[in-house]
């Protein structure tokens, strides 16, 4: 998970604020994994600005008879806040310098591509002629920076270059102009069974990409009448990623289609991504019969950036729930609302018999203890689930088993929580979790205000 890594990574700051701040990039995690750690998971514009490239021969001796291209990112005066001045023939001499690093013919590219006068296209068509596979794709990518029409008339071109890796960033470039032009063609393409998966599965990522209704109406058809799995699922990881609120429509009647389990899968777990809030309408599969769906539902619910109140019928779920991995994913989801009673979450933790579910309840407790303690969840914590999880943290079986108890304590930080990390500092043989350890038990999170009686 994320936050394993930002654990094994990070310094105990960049923890803290983690820990203590909702992640706002959630990314999926497929595996039903011990513990609760925190869920962390998606444009071109045609502005006259351009990056600066690499120091150039004569670059410094403009004199303004030469169109020029202003700095906006990029280059080092760029990143010292100044304004450098790049002759349009410079970064074609860029371009055309294969003995420079691919980074800076790279921005030259760019520069040229945002130009986009007859002179710098004719450039960059120049280089597609005779240039490497890899400089022929940094082109194509570039492409879709470019507002003259022969730009766009190459990347509809080179979406049947022989090498598959051009073909793919021109079709990143078509999703970047987003012209209705772009959209006719990148839905021929994913419609297309004679193409391969790479390319359709490219298109229906770039499709995702472009706010036109039309591009949604080629996904929502694709989805519904393509045979191909691996495509209809990046098409609908394509769809997850949209607005919800245009989305919303198209998912209740995917999920009430004859779509197959994994593909129903699919779609729950791709609204993770979603911008809007989708909680509303996934907390209404917490009952779905395939408990695969109940498990990507409550997941979603977990690593999407909205928070909900829906820590009622969560609650609720796991009152009547008995499939291990869906009763972790609903502890994983409380984490993520607004507010939930804490005493009823103590109760249900308290029954439960699965060592990795167990193990998520006691850090959805950690989180309570900290964020909103009762007298009751408090002296459960250190009392029982601090000794249970310094345990865990020592002699779990796995590793991720292991951080992810560390975990729980870093979350709840009560005196009893620092002591458990400190013995575990001490004590650990496993070399992430003792470093873990020994940095949060040094630099404990702030405590919060002590229960009231």
């Amino acid at each position: 998970m994320i936050l394993i890594g930002i654990l094994a990574a990070a310094g105990l700051a960049v923890l803290a604020v983690v820990l203590l701040h909702k992640p706002k990039t959630p990314a999926p995690d497929s595996e039903a994994t011990a513990g609760a750690a925190a869920t962390t998971a998606p444009a071109g514009g045609t502005s006259p600005a351009v990056p600066a490239v690499g120091a150039q021969p004569g670059a410094a001796a403009a004199s303004g008879a030469a169109p020029s291209a202003t700095a906006a990112a990029g280059g080092a005066g760029a990143q010292a806040g100044t304004a450098a001045q790049v002759p349009v023939k410079d970064l074609i001499n860029t371009l055309k310098n294969a003995s420079l690093p691919l980074k800076d013919r790279k921005a030259a590219i760019l520069a040229l591509a945002k130009l986009g006068t007859p002179e710098t296209v004719a450039a960059l068509k120049e280089a597609l002629t005779g240039g490497s596979e890899e400089l022929r794709a940094a082109i194509a990518e570039g492409l879709g920076q470019c507002a003259s029409p022969d730009c766009s008339t190459m990347l509809l071109g080179l979406l049947n270059d022989p090498s598959q890796a051009v073909a793919q960033a021109a079709i990143r470039g078509l999703a970047q102009l987003g012209s209705p032009e772009a959209v006719t063609a990148l839905t021929q393409l994913l419609n297309d069974s004679q193409r391969s998966v790479d390319l359709r599965t490219e298109a229906a990522t770039g499709l995702g990409t472009v706010s036109q209704p039309a591009a949604m109406a080629a996904l929502a058809q694709a989805a519904m009448t393509l045979g191909d799995e691996d495509v209809v699922t990046e098409v609908l990881n394509a769809i997850g990623g949209r607005d919800f609120s245009e989305t919303k429509d198209f998912f209740q009647q995917y999920m009430g289609s004859a779509a197959s389990s994994d593909l129903r899968v699919t779609a729950i777990e791709s609204l993770w991504q979603a911008q809007g809030d989708p909680s509303a309408f996934l907390a209404g599969y917490l009952s779905d019969a395939d408990a695969s769906v109940r498990a990507s539902a409550a997941w979603a619910m977990s690593a999407t950036d909205a928070t909900g109140n829906f820590g009622p019928q969560l609650l609720a779920a796991l009152q009547g729930e008995q499939d291990p991995d869906v009763r972790l994913r609903l502890y994983q989801a409380l984490r993520n609302q607004d507010s939930f009673d804490p005493n009823t979450a103590l109760a249900l933790v308290q029954q439960e018999k699965d060592p990795t579910v167990r193990i998520a309840g006691m850090d959805l407790l950690a989180t309570s203890v900290h964020n909103n303690p009762t007298p009751e969840v408090q002296a459960y914590f250190d009392q029982t689930a601090a000794p249970a999880l310094e345990n865990l943290a020592l002699t779990g079986e796995t590793s991720q088993e292991r951080m992810a108890a560390v975990i729980a304590l870093i979350r709840a930080s009560t005196p009893a929580a620092v002591q458990a990390l400190q013995d575990v500092g001490q004590q650990a043989t496993d070399p992430r979790v003792k470093s873990s350890a020994s940095r949060a038990a040094a630099n404990p999170l702030p405590a919060m205000p002590p229960p009231s009686h």
